[in-house]
This record gives C-alpha cells, structure tokens and sequence, in this order.
C-alpha cells in the first residue's frame, strides 16, 4: 500500500518541530511536489506561522495523531530533542529523517532496528552542497596528488544565525547544544567523505571568549589525525563578525584553497606552476539565510529516493554516531589535555 501511494505522489509526512529548520523542511517537501504534510510544534505560535506560510495541516497535540495518519516523520526540534521522536518513529514503524544531532539519544534503539527497509535518515547537508562536490571530484582526480594535510575554518558571529530572534533564546545558545558543539561533528560528515577516512585521534581545546550572552562555549581549536595519515587543524566558531567556510589542502602535486563566500576554488598544480581559478555556480538562499536552498532541496529528494527504494541514503547513523564519538573525544582532550585516540 505504501508503494502505492508513493507512485502517486501521496506520501504523507509529519513534520516535527516548526522553527528555522522545520519551516525549511515544509519548503523543500513542497519543492518536490510534496503536499501533504502536518506540521507540530509545542509552541502555538509556530503552527500558526506554518500554517499561515504553507498552508499546511496543524495537529496540536501528538498524542491524536496515528500510525494511519502519515507515511514518514522529519524531526527539526531542537538537537536534545531528537530521541524522544526518534523513539517515537521506529515504533509506529515509519521512515524518518532527523537533523544534525548533539547527543547520541536515541542511537541505540535505532542501531538495534532491524527493519531495513525502514529508512532511517540522518542529516548530511553538506554532501550535497555543490562547491563541496566540485572539491571531491578534483581530489578524486588526484589532481593535487596525495592528501597529506588540511586546514578547515568555520564561522559566523552567533546573534546574525538567526537575526529575526533573539539568540539568548535559541537552542544554539544552550551549553549542551550550543552553535560549536552542534556544527564540528556536522562539518566532519563531508570532511571524512572528502578525505576517505576517519579521524583515529583527536586533540583540542574548547572554550567561550567572547562577551556573548549565553552558556555554550563559542570556539573549538582542534587537531585531528586520519586512519589514512591525513592531518588536520579545525577551528569553529561563533564569533566572526565576518562569516567563514574556508578550507586549504595541501597534496603532493599541488593545493586546493576554497573559501565559500568568495565563490571560486584556487587550484595549484605543481606541474603547471599557477593557480586555476574555477568559478562556484551561485545558489539561492531564502531571504533572511545565507545558506543557499539548493543543497537542502537535494538532501530531502534523496530521502525521498530512499523512500521510494531507487536509491540508498548516502548517510546513516553509524556513521553520525563515529561523528558524536570525535566530538566526545575532543571534549575529553579539552579537560585532560592529552590527545584521544577514537
């Protein structure tokens, strides 16, 4: 039955969680055709802007929905609230896809699920992010020879996340789940992808210096090793007044320099003795974002190709859990001031 109405283009989602996130979510279903969609949020505020924005379903209280009432659930609440609709989505038996974690609540019942054709769907949006792309198709070319080393910096001032809403309020400005903790495990899911490997050991210090209003630190310094002997330095943070995505590779037989808001990656090649410049095609972010929606448009159809079995997920959960251990790893290095073997 299920088949059959994905044929038809009737997939049924709920969407968990109507902030920032989730309100991107709805707009990507409906970029792919996608209409029927319910949105819950515990703030009535929130459902009444979804509502209002996308018209789409409301439901006000979870307790009244059932396993007849929708297909698959996408989960954008705020990351310490991930395990509880995790656990809610293995057992009504329902595909889900999930956000970027900063816990691993919910892991284990999810790693014990042995319905594989249930799809089980974390984030991994930088995958598909076209100048990413562009980048792993020149080191796979081997065009700056062998990885031997990186340096990876990302960051942006914390109140301009989200300008429309008082950082203080946000989850990102949370200790447990604050802006650095969420994005360096994030940031390892394309890293690891790009340099074919996993990060063996991990050293590092974490910590808040800037005068922000909030309890989660705002800057991570840390050194990793690969598997396959790649070394690298990545720094996080939330208090560049300018924002950064900036990454340098250095190889064998050249370097790679990408900084995204330049749009163009600088190529070296030690054969040819220059720098290639290869322009980025531009996105389209959404008015209020600087992230562009294309990327976000991609993720969400390759769930959706998952879902309709033409294509398995490029990302799963343990993988993301790999990811959460560097991280604790790191927080651990941040207190004894000893490198972490993973």
């Amino acid at each position: 039955m299920l088949t059959k109405n994905i044929k038809k283009n009737k997939l049924r989602f709920l969407v968990i969680g109507l902030g920032s996130m989730g309100k991107r979510r709805i707009r990507n279903l409906l970029f792919h055709g996608q209409r029927l969609i319910c949105g819950y949020d515990t703030r009535p505020d929130r459902r009444l802007e979804a509502k209002r924005k996308y018209g789409i379903d409301i439901i006000a209280d979870l307790k009244k929905i059932s396993a007849e009432d929708f297909d698959a659930m996408v989960i954008s609440t705020p990351p310490d609230q991930h395990g509880d609709y995790i656990r809610l989505a293995l057992k009504l038996n329902k595909h889900f896809f999930v956000e970027h974690p900063t816990s691993d609540d919910g892991y284990q019942e999810i790693l014990k699920n042995k319905n594989f054709r249930l799809v089980k769907a974390p984030s991994c949006t930088l995958r598909f992010y076209q100048p990413i792309k562009m980048i792993k198709d020149i080191l796979e070319k081997g065009k700056v020879g062998k990885i031997l080393a990186f340096q990876y910096h990302a960051g942006q001032y914390l109140p301009d996340w989200h300008p429309y809403e008082d950082y203080r309020q946000v989850y990102f400005s949370k200790k447990e789940t604050g802006a650095c903790r969420e994005i360096f495990p994030f940031e390892l899911i394309w890293l690891n992808w790009l340099f074919k490997s996993k990060v063996a050991q991990v050293s590092g210090r974490i910590s808040k210096v800037s005068d922000l209003a909030m309890d989660a630190d705002d800057i991570i310094l840390a050194t990793v090793k690969y598997n396959n002997g790649i070394l690298g330095t990545i720094i996080i943070d939330a208090i560049a007044r300018k924002p950064y995505r900036t990454l340098r590779v250095l190889g064998s037989e050249g370097a790679l320099d990408w900084e995204k808001f330049d749009s163009v990656i600088k190529l070296y090649q030690v054969k040819f003795k220059k720098t290639e410049i290869i322009p980025v095609p531009q996105g389209h972010p959404v008015t209020g974002y600087i992230n562009e929606e294309e990327m976000y448009h991609d993720e969400i159809k390759s769930f959706l190709e998952a879902i309709t079995l033409k294509k398995k997920y490029p990302h799963n959960f343990s993988d993301s859990l790999q990811f959460l251990k560097t991280l604790y790893g790191l927080e651990k290095s941040n207190l004894t001031g000893k490198k972490v073997l993973l």
